[in-house]
């Protein structure tokens, strides 16, 4: 059974990001005046610094509330910047930066979150500092009755194109410019961001209470996920597994709001290589025998002091 001792690896790391990104964010507003990016480094060291924190410390009954409170404020960070700084970050204005021919901080955004961040550690913004996420997991719904097959899987292809369509669209037809200044006749400014917003939030949240699914979008529409599934099975931090301590009972695997079969991944041994995983350790925290738990492609016996359960 694992023990919920707190990790100190994670403490060691929260309190790092406390100091640095409080610092940051002290120094950007105070000396740089720069709100944007200030404020959301604050955020963000909330999320990483006290909240992480208070993760680690929390008993294994309370861990999933703990991560929570990490999740919001990481995603709340994301749109915040948006607002303030009149910046799409997500593939919107990733593609409209590529339309425009200029760098922005959509396309540092994406090659750290889509590409480079994932093969190091997965789908981790998925289930800690996703800004959809963030809302979604609040929601009165269930976890699925299973994953659906069919066009189903195609589905995150579809959203993909829908984005790339709707930002050539901005492009082309009304003139925004991702590298405008807000405000400006060619950006798309803070109401077209309020509306891709919505747009997002009522796709996400709909999708939910009509599959009864709380990440259904995650699964089946978001346009991120097609390159996710790819990136992240790349991952060096994954859920390994120890299956001289498995026991079969399935509960992993019932809990996973992804629909993935850890039992299966532990009965042989393997860590979890689907890219559907989004690293929330619920298949960790339900294991009677510890035979679950995050590691850097280490298996069990020599897994890193990152795991949760040391």
């Amino acid at each position: 059974m694992p023990s919920g001792k707190p990790s100190k690896a994670l403490l060691t790391i929260a309190s790092l990001f406390t100091v640095a990104a409080v610092g940051a964010a002290a120094c950007l507003l105070s000396r740089l005046g720069q709100m944007p990016i200030g404020v959301t480094m604050f955020l963000l060291g909330l999320s990483l610094g006290p909240c992480l924190a208070a993760y680690a410390l929390a008993p294994l009954r309370l861990k999933q509330r703990a991560r929570r409170l990490v999740l919001f404020t990481g995603g709340l960070s994301i749109l915040v910047f948006s607002l303030l700084a009149s910046a799409n970050l997500d593939l919107e204005g990733f593609f409209l930066l590529l339309f425009e021919g200029v760098m922005g901080a959509a396309i540092g955004h994406t090659m750290a979150t889509l590409v480079v961040g994932p093969l190091f550690f997965g789908r981790v913004l998925c289930g800690w500092g996703c800004w959809r996420a963030m809302v979604l997991e609040l929601l009165p719904v269930g976890r699925g009755k299973g994953r659906r097959v069919g066009i189903w899987r195609f589905l995150p292809f579809a959203g993909l194109g829908a984005v790339f369509g709707a930002a050539a669209l901005s492009f082309f037809a009304f003139g925004h410019r991702a590298g405008g200044a807000p405000g400006s006749l060619g950006s798309a400014g803070t109401k077209s961001l309020l509306i891709g917003f919505g747009v997002y939030y009522a796709a996400s949240i709909g999708l939910a209470f009509a599959v009864n699914d709380q990440r259904a979008f995650c699964k089946y529409l978001c346009p991120s996920a097609a390159a996710l599934r790819l990136t992240s099975r790349l991952s060096l931090l994954k859920m390994a597994t120890n299956r001289r301590v498995c026991n079969g009972c399935g509960a992993c695997s019932r809990v996973c709001p992804m629909d993935i079969d850890v039992r299966a991944f532990a009965e042989s041994g393997r860590r979890v290589r689907s890219g559907e995983c989004i690293l929330c350790q619920r298949c960790a925290q339900v294991c009677p025998t510890g035979a679950v738990a995050p590691g850097f492609g280490l298996d069990m016996a020599r897994r890193t002091p990152f795991t949760q359960f040391d």
